[in-house]
């Protein structure tokens, strides 16, 4: 299977308020249409639980939200598109590592994990009939041991398999989708399953000067970085990240040249799953942040594409509009920034980066 495109962020998930102006304007069919027409023929869509899932009244679901979500499924339809359907947060868990505590759903019986299986349930039972659906478990899982995500993806393959055995299932791997989880993946006995990963190394590049990030809260580095370069840290700065187990992965990056080579050989663990199981991948999210200088953000990507187009692993970029990300940005905080200088406020060096990756 390939797939080749682009993730709606930001649409029904990752909102404060989704007020009935963002609903009916943030993305529309014309989006759609335009991607359609850049030869790309997938989306993923995030979606947050509590876009569609009742507060107040847990397992209670919310028809007008769920309408909301045909909609874009019928549009995909329309352009001969594929929608991933990605669970982007769940009851009970979050990537966010400030946030770690409320990571329930790895509990046997928590009502959380309940919530999690019955979702599913759910959403199987309402999207069987839809030809171009896929469905995505849960986007970035953070488990601190590898088996209590796979365990919880296995139950939930079993629930959606009782009621749905057509459509795929996306599996990614453990802690943010990180590469080398790779190395513990199981094959699930199911030859449905795309399996996944997403990647941002090295984040000192990927996520440079972005105001959320964990090294930039704690002002360790606040700089700008390039690509293909090294990077390296003082060691002032380099001590205060200390041993914590989720910084671990942004200090494994530190103190190598980063180009083409580094970037496959952290890749690897990935390619050599799918070469020896024969296994569809897919690159759930990637990208740079607008914050980079335009060259940087240029280099990384077709590096990355060349990576993708070799190996025939199938991507849907991070992200279409704004999220800081965007290939278009119609955001006040992106007003000034180099790459978005035309009219039509679109990154096309990463567009067509993005294009030539087709394999």
């Amino acid at each position: 299977m390939k797939l080749l495109g682009l993730n709606l962020g930001g649409f029904f998930s990752q909102v404060d308020d989704f007020t009935q102006n963002h609903l009916d304007n943030f993305i529309t069919e014309e989006d759609i249409s335009r991607i359609k027409d850049w030869n790309f023929n997938c989306l993923r869509l995030p979606v947050d639980f509590h876009f569609f899932e009742n507060q107040k009244e847990p397992y209670d679901y919310i028809e007008e939200r769920l309408k909301k979500i045909e909609i874009v499924l019928s549009w995909a339809q329309k352009y001969d598109m594929k929608l991933i359907l990605d669970l982007h947060k769940a009851p009970g868990h979050t990537f966010e590592t400030r946030e770690d505590n409320k990571n329930t759903i790895w509990r046997n019986n928590s009502q959380n994990r309940k919530r999690f299986l019955k979702i599913w349930e759910f959403l199987a039972n309402r999207f069987k009939d839809q030809d171009n659906i896929i469905y995505e478990l849960l986007n970035e899982p953070v488990a601190l041991k590898d088996h209590f995500w796979y365990d919880l993806a296995e139950e939930a393959i079993k629930i959606i398999r009782n009621i749905d055995e057509t459509h795929e299932i996306i599996i990614e791997s453990n802690l943010w989708g990180k590469t080398d989880c790779f190395n513990n993946m199981p094959l699930f006995k199911d030859d449905k399953i795309i399996y996944s990963f997403h990647y941002y190394q090295p984040h000192w590049v990927t996520h440079q000067m972005a105001e959320w990030i964990s090294f930039y809260v704690k002002n360790i580095h606040r700089k700008k970085e390039f690509y293909p370069g090294k990077i390296e840290l003082p060691s002032e700065k380099y001590n205060k990240l200390g041993d914590n187990f989720y910084l671990k992965r942004f200090k494994e990056e530190l103190g190598y040249h980063w180009d083409i080579e580094k970037m496959k050989s952290t890749i690897q663990p990935v390619i050599d799953f799918k070469e020896k199981n024969n296994v569809p991948i897919l690159c759930g999210e990637f990208g740079v942040v607008a914050k980079a200088s335009p060259i940087v953000r240029k280099n990384w990507i077709e590096d990355l594409m060349f990576i993708f187009k070799e190996n025939k692993i199938s991507y849907t970029y991070w992200t279409y509009k704004n999220m800081d990300f965007g290939l278009f940005d119609f955001t006040e905080k992106y007003d000034n920034n180099p790459n978005y200088q035309n009219e039509k406020r679109l990154d096309e060096p990463t567009l067509k980066a993005l294009q030539e990756g087709a394999f």
